[in-house]
């Protein structure tokens, strides 16, 4: 009885390992790749007039500095983040999340911004996109499938909602 317990437990967990763990970091890494490239290209549209070049290590150690330079970002330690924000403002990209879906990878990135102001005291602020991303032709392809709403439109919806309360 009791090893059917214990099997049972394996198989449960072994259900609910993520993919991010069976994706080799060459799969990782051509999905960050991909993800990348469409960072780029929306840096410049409406409403995301970002212009981030320094990408977070955090949840992607793997990838080495050359593979992001050669699109234009800079790998940034995590803890050099933490440091570069004590005297200044500092934007860059972190991928919160590489999970499996069912026929597509999801990943999660946030464009952060956090620092210290001039005249004020700390700020941080993180706006969260989602990717999908398949594999075709051995390659990855990725695609924007959600971005958050615009901080002015943000920032009005909650100005509207304060000045209806007495």
């Amino acid at each position: 009885m009791i090893s059917v317990v214990l099997l049972g437990s394996v198989v449960v967990a072994h259900g609910q390992r993520t993919s991010s763990a069976t994706l080799s970091d060459a799969d990782k890494t051509g999905i960050i790749e991909s993800v990348l490239d469409l960072e780029v290209c929306n840096q410049y549209s409406f409403p995301d007039f970002d212009n981030i070049k320094y990408v977070s290590s955090e949840n992607i150690e793997f990838i080495t500095p050359s593979q992001l330079s050669k699109r234009g970002f800079t790998l940034v330690a995590a803890n050099q983040l933490c440091e570069l924000q004590t005297n200044r403002v500092v934007q860059y990209l972190l991928f919160k999340n590489i999970s499996a879906g069912d026929d597509v990878i999801n990943v999660v990135v946030s464009h952060v911004r956090g620092g210290r102001a001039c005249f004020g005291g700390r700020f941080y602020s993180e706006r969260s996109y989602k990717y999908e991303a398949r594999r075709s032709s051995g390659a990855w392809t990725a695609q924007l499938t959600r971005r958050p709403m615009p901080p002015f439109f943000s920032a009005r919806k909650r100005s509207n909602g304060a000045r209806g309360t007495p």
